[in-house]
């Protein structure tokens, strides 16, 4: 797939020098790698940013241009890419996607959100379908093995029905109120959305119960959003979203009524129902490792959303892991925790 890679910051391609980060770990690592050069042909790397075009140019040894002199190449020549990568900011994505779609490249991964309200997602997958083409959004865990064993195994429930769920995802920006305002939105969008795309993946389309908002600041930017929602088979689910920590955490928290699960950046871990040994008569949670679960060592989630991108391409599958949809209706949620804050 010739691919034209907008967007060469951090995400792009600065993080793959990140010496702790199981690689590869950017958009370029993925696309420089034995198994991207395979199926994708990166050509073109686009920013604003001078000094990053020169440095792609260099490591990489492909061409790069800033983004106004992509933007005025003839529709004749854009047409030419079969895949446009977005890992641009936030308050681009929406713009970026419009113009790809308008010029007719029809494969588009998006870093996320999508758009900054449900409103502006919706008139993209209008066009994707004028368009005919597909949008896959970087929603990564997803794609990760040890996220989708868990997925298949309460689908199938093999630990019993879900009974509650906690997401929280603490970010350590002092004030992530300042740090977002020139993004659009605060932490619940541009963080909380990891943790809310898990939830719809595992639960579907839950409704917002209540939900408070801190926004200190004159900006109007939050720095703490926490909601109860309720999902369609009426489990709670709290999510926390924050800054103002020493520490970085992602973690989802499942019950079910015999086992327990730590989905979390720092690892996964399980219990199970067993008898007590504090308390006679009583059944207490005991950690063990389910034997079939996926070396860590083995799982990169990276590579699985490019994978299905070129899989379905190819016409290898026309499955697509995380929808445009979802992500309108994962905005919803957002919103509505916008708009029941007490």
């Amino acid at each position: 797939m010739k691919t034209v890679l907008i967007g060469l910051g951090r995400i792009g391609q600065l993080l793959e020098k990140d010496p702790f980060r199981k690689k590869p770990c950017t958009h370029a690592g993925v696309l420089l790698s034995k198994f991207g050069r395979m199926r994708f042909d990166l050509t073109l790397g686009v920013d604003i940013s001078q000094d990053r075009m020169q440095n792609f140019s260099i490591e990489t040894g492909f061409p790069s241009m800033d983004l106004g002199s992509f933007q005025n190449l003839s529709k004749k020549e854009l047409q030419t890419y079969n895949l446009a990568i977005i890992a641009t900011p936030s308050n681009t994505h929406e713009d970026l996607a419009r113009f790809c779609l308008e010029n007719r490249i029809r494969h588009i991964l998006i870093e996320k959100p999508v758009a900054l309200s449900k409103r502006g997602a919706a008139q993209l997958e209008n066009l994707r379908k004028k368009q005919k083409a597909k949008i896959w959004i970087n929603h990564e865990r997803r794609y990760h093995p040890s996220y989708q064993w868990v997925k298949q195994a309460l689908s199938r429930k093999q630990f019993g029905s879900i009974r509650s769920i906690r997401a929280s995802v603490f970010t350590s920006a002092r004030n992530p109120g300042i740090a977002f305002q020139k993004q659009g939105g605060g932490p619940l969008l541009h963080d909380g959305t990891h943790a809310l795309d898990l939830i719809h993946w595992i639960c579907g389309s839950c409704s917002v119960m209540t939900a408070k908002i801190d926004r200190p600041h004159k900006n109007g930017i939050e720095t703490r959003a926490y909601a109860l929602l309720e999902s369609k088979e009426r489990i709670p689910i709290l999510l926390d979203v924050s800054g103002g920590r020493e520490y970085f955490q992602f973690e989802l928290d499942i019950h079910t009524d015999s086992h327990r699960m730590i989905l979390s950046n720092d690892g996964f871990v399980f219990y199970e129902s067993q008898t007590s040994k504090l308390y006679s008569g009583f059944q207490s949670l005991h950690p063990f490792l389910p034997s079939e679960f996926p070396n860590p060592e083995t799982s990169n989630a990276f590579l699985g959303i490019y994978k299905e991108i070129y899989d379905v391409y190819a016409k290898k599958t026309k499955h697509q892991e995380g929808t445009l949809f979802d992500n309108i209706q994962i905005l919803e949620m957002i919103e509505s925790i916008y708009r029941r804050k007490k």
